[in-house]
């Protein structure tokens, strides 16, 4: 339960979502950051929603909510690196699966893929990923994802990639 029913814009969302101060039993209206790394428990393996701040804390949970708010999403997920989100990611493809990587991809990225993903039988093509005829031509019936660094997408990728694998 919160203070008062929001309207569902954009830059409310951004701003309120996940901002529910009774959730955390407190005052304040937005909740400060969590810096604990570890939390009181009843018992050993009986904890009241935290256990350790790398599984979660308060702090994390209403950031995932507020992204998942603005994206209309039922979740939201936070890592501590973008490494980390592309590992998650790649465990849940299966051996005979595919992956389009933009050919300038941070190199940890690059290694996992190369020397990690390919031992578990993902196939990857590596693309420039400014060049949508390259992008087109790598897709195949079993590619299940794409890994483009966010920064060198022009618009006009953005929206192909939108159309054509999301809608």
């Amino acid at each position: 339960m919160s203070f008062k029913i929001q309207p569902n814009g954009f830059d409310t969302k951004a701003i309120h979502a996940g901002q529910s101060p009774e959730q955390w039993k407190s005052a304040c209206v937005i909740p400060p950051i969590s810096l604990s790394t570890t939390f009181k428990q009843d018992a050993p393996g009986e904890h009241r929603g935290y256990e350790y701040s790398r599984s979660g804390n308060p702090t994390r949970n209403v950031l995932e909510t507020c992204l998942a708010a603005l994206d209309n999403a039922k979740y939201g997920l936070t890592f501590s690196s973008g490494l980390g989100a592309t590992t998650a990611v790649l465990t849940m493809l299966k051996s005979g699966d595919h992956i389009i990587v933009g050919d300038d991809v941070y190199g940890g990225t690059n290694r996992l893929v190369r020397h990690v993903a390919s031992r578990l039988g993902i196939s990857a093509t590596f693309v420039d990923p400014t060049n949508l005829e390259s992008v087109k031509a790598a897709i195949q019936p079993v590619t299940k994802v794409c890994i483009f660094t966010a920064m060198m997408l022009g618009y006009t990728l953005v929206k192909w990639l939108y159309v054509h694998c999301f809608e």
